[in-house]
């Protein structure tokens, strides 16, 4: 060891401690007699060290002294003579009494060493007599010089390692100093090898404090809080751990002390910390690792439970919790349910799907079900939903909600499930009163069976509703094969309210903070609505919101997101920009099967490949859908869409004939469903035109119509088409008004930023609409191409690109293109 204390100098030989202080202590022997002192300092600041170096240095003087303690005490000393008092803290009240007298004879030499806690009233008093002629001489706290004075060879970096561990606390420096190796330190710079060897003194001194410091610097070493913080006591608490050296001014436990206490904390202490859910157990935390190899499936329990409760708010930290709860013993078989619950919250549906495929779970398991629920939602995340109904045939649920979640997996793969009479969703034998989860299964499993018989679409998707506000208000996070919200919101559209479907999606993304599992998937469908409400930039938000916040989109979640891309490119970008939408999304929309819940995007995806003569490359997924719905018996809530998409494809495909059975639907199902009753008048006037006859009452009363169940664009689209067939011209003037009525050109919103610069007639020259003209016509546009995205006939585009042509003079179409982008590109400069 090379330390300042192995040196010649006698004098610090006689306060290995204190030698920091030693310049002050030589300062008090100088000065003039009597010698009155305070010398202040937790347990080991080295206050004994003191006393003694100074009653060596007085001795030589020939100045006498006596020393005085608790256990060594006489009645009677001689005021010339230095009383020095070792350990005041601990005198009773009658000899702090005496001293106190003797405090207030100014020619009496006095100097007390004690402790910070406790401090009763009469050793204060004291202190604030002495401290008249000298200030009191504080210990305990030790500087970066002073330890690199005691460790001569050691460089920079060591020495403020040592400082760091040990908080500058002046025992605890002094215990490394004289632990620390040069050869060791060069190979450890961490100081592992020496913080294992100081940690059985500091064990030895937890084990003597009292019971109320020992718990503190347990519970807060573990990463835990400490119960008592806020008690009348917890300011002594404090006090008496930093008297004793292990403790901050603060009360937090020093770094050394720390690890001593977590390696020495029983088991039992750790598993009850635990069952409290206090303990900070994150991977990569001090607790975390100071458990690494430890073995104790009792322990490994209390983990496993405390990793239960973090699946709703923390199901990755949770996750992490079960691994620890199998390295410490806990067969895996035994929580791999609620482990897989944990990987697929956390985003790994692939992990979970793993983990429960390579262990078996019986019925009388008591995560069975969570097991079914588990799995069977992995399946149908991956688009697979005809798997999952084959995972709840195969792990029949023996819960209500269990069954309640079977059937939503059956109905989505089209394969209805018959109600057992005999069993409710609530649990017969509880009886206790129903739950918000209870009653929410209970009306998802009555409103998903009535959407499926046509016998009031309108009741079944209130009941659909209320199902989906008690799941958020419960704040369920229990996996399912799909969320009751979007079963909500999807059969609200199959009834033509698209204003309940976007207050119900956007209820529970409000409520999403606590389950971030199934954020993305609302806010896709959110996105979906906002493009049928005309909200563009919403639905942008939306769709770029889903992708933020998961990064990579389960299969199913995937497929809604492309068509909203492409749905979006159909209505508000070109052909060509539609066709690379096309092009770059169409291979990710065959990863899934077709199930109840994704006919609307999937009917989306049947239009646009259609319009893009590839309506062969959905001709496949058209095909089951139509049959998973006949399957069912044609439930108009859900096959609607499809129906419709059958008759715009027969529409864009010029293919009359195909109109026939999905306009036989249609009309079968107008009855008891208002938006197939709007779709068949819709259809029917559609035929007309295509037919050659264009009624403008009829072709605006239906395009309306669509308008009042969500379908403005599709209206727009009806009108424009009617507009173009009709060879009155007024008929055409008023039909295109109506259309361009029901889907205006979007702008930004009062208050929003608009995304580019807003062309005038002072910087191009133009028009607003010849300057929106003038920009279709450099995209490529044709006449017809530019009257159907504006909603105006070919013949009044031709006639605002003449008058562009004049204002601009230009001589010819490559003129004209030439000057629009020297006249565009300096708009573009002005708007920045």
């Amino acid at each position: 060891m090379n330390r300042l204390t192995e040196t010649t100098d006698p004098t610090v030989e006689m306060l290995p401690r204190a030698a920091h202080a030693l310049g002050a202590l030589d300062d008090l022997v100088t000065r003039r007699p009597p010698l009155r002192a305070a010398i202040v300092g937790g347990a080991g600041s080295g206050k004994t060290d003191a006393l003694a170096y100074l009653r060596g240095r007085l001795d030589r003087d020939g100045r006498p002294t006596h020393l005085w303690s608790a256990r060594n005490r006489t009645d009677r000393i001689d005021d010339d003579v230095t009383l020095l008092v070792d350990d005041a803290q601990e005198l009773d009240e009658k000899a702090l009494g005496t001293l106190l007298e003797r405090a207030h004879r100014p020619d009496a030499g006095l100097v007390i060493a004690y402790r910070t806690w406790p401090a009763p009233p009469a050793l204060v008093e004291i202190t604030r007599v002495v401290e008249h002629d000298n200030p009191p001489l504080l210990l305990g706290e030790v500087t970066l010089a002073e330890v690199r004075t005691d460790l001569l060879s050691a460089d920079a970096a060591c020495a403020q390692h040592i400082l760091d561990i040990s908080g500058g606390t002046a025992w605890l420096v002094a215990a490394c100093v004289e632990a620390h190796d040069l050869q060791d330190c060069s190979d450890d710079p961490e100081h592992r090898e020496l913080a294992r060897v100081v940690r059985r003194r500091i064990q030895h001194r937890l084990e003597t404090v009292s019971p109320a410091v020992r718990r503190r610097i347990e519970t807060l070493s573990l990463g835990a809080r400490d119960a008592g913080a806020e008690t009348a006591d917890a300011a002594e608490v404090i006090a008496e751990g930093h008297a004793e050296g292990l403790l901050t001014a603060n009360g937090r436990p020093l770094p050394l002390v720390a690890d001593a206490a977590r390696a020495s904390t029983s088991i039992d202490v750790l598993i009850d910390l635990i069952r409290q859910g206090s303990l900070d157990l994150v991977p990569g935390s001090d607790l975390a690792a100071s458990l690494d190899g430890v073995v104790d499936p009792a322990l490994g329990s209390a983990i496993a439970e405390r990793a239960r409760a973090e699946i709703a708010c923390q199901p990755a930290l949770a996750a992490a919790l079960f691994e620890r709860a199998v390295a410490c013993g806990v067969p895996e078989s035994e929580i791999a349910a609620a482990h897989a619950h944990a990987l697929w919250a956390a985003g790994d549906g692939d992990g979970a799907g793993l983990l429960l495929g390579g262990v078996g779970i019986d019925r009388a398991h008591r995560d069975h079900d969570l097991a079914a629920d588990t799995l069977a939602t992995t399946w149908a995340d991956r688009g697979m939903m005809s798997i999952a109904h084959d995972t709840y045939r195969a792990m029949p649920p023996a819960s209500a909600p269990g069954r309640t979640r079977a059937l939503v997996a059956a109905a989505g793969a089209g394969r209805l499930v018959e109600r057992d009479p005999s069993s409710g969703t609530a649990d017969a034998t509880a009886p206790a009163a129903p739950s918000a989860r209870g009653v929410a299964l209970d009306l998802l499993d009555r409103g998903l069976r009535a959407t499926l018989t046509d016998d009031s679409p309108r009741e079944a998707v209130d009941d659909l509703r209320r199902a989906a506000d008690l799941s958020c208000a419960a704040r369920d996070t229990s996996p399912t094969p799909e969320l009751p919200a979007v079963i909500a919101a999807t059969a609200a559209i199959g009834i033509g309210d698209l204003d309940l479907a976007h207050t119900v999606v956007t209820d529970a993304l409000t409520h999403t903070a606590h389950c971030r599992r199934w954020r993305p998937r609302l806010l896709l469908w959110n996105a979906w609505i906002a493009v049928q409400r005309e909200q563009v930039a919403e639905a942008r938000r939306s769709l770029a919101a889903a992708t933020a916040d998961s990064g990579v989109l389960s299969a199913r979640d995937d497929v809604i997101a492309a068509a909203v891309t492409v749905e979006l490119a159909r209505r508000y970008d070109d052909l060509a920009a539609l066709g690379s939408a096309w092009d770059s999304l169409k291979s990710r929309v065959r990863r899934v099967e077709p199930d109840l819940y994704m006919l609307l995007p999937l009917s989306e995806l049947v239009i646009v490949s259609a319009r893009l003569g590839d309506a062969d490359w959905m001709q496949p997924a058209f095909r089951d859908a139509l049959a998973l719905v006949d399957r069912l018996g044609e439930p108009s809530v859900w096959a609607t869409a499809l129906h419709w998409a059958g008759i715009q494809r027969g529409i864009l495909e010029n293919r009359p004939d195909d109109l026939a059975p999905h306009a036989k639907a249609l009309v079968a199902a107008a009855r008891h469903n208002p938006l197939a009753a709007r779709m068949a008048q819709a259809g029917r006037v559609w035929t007309a035109i295509l037919a050659g006859t264009v009624d403008p009452d009829a072709v605006e009363a239906a395009a309306r119509g669509l308008a009042t169940v969500g379908l403005a664009w599709d209206g727009a689209r009806l009108a424009g088409h009617g507009a173009r067939r009709s060879k009155d011209k007024k008929v055409g003037a008023r039909l295109l008004a109506c259309a361009r009525e029901l889907h205006p050109r979007e702008t930004a919103p009062s208050g929003e930023p608009a995304t580019g610069p807003v062309p005038t007639s002072a910087n191009t020259g133009l028009s607003e609409r010849e300057h929106e003209i003038a920009q279709l016509v450099l995209q490529g546009r044709t006449y017809a191409e530019i009257g159907a995205e504006l909603f105006i006939s070919p013949r009044t585009a031709e006639h605002h690109i003449g008058q562009i042509r004049r204002r601009l003079a230009a001589t010819s179409r490559s003129d004209l293109l030439a000057k629009l982008r020297v006249a565009m590109n300096t708009t573009e400069g002005a708007g920045r």
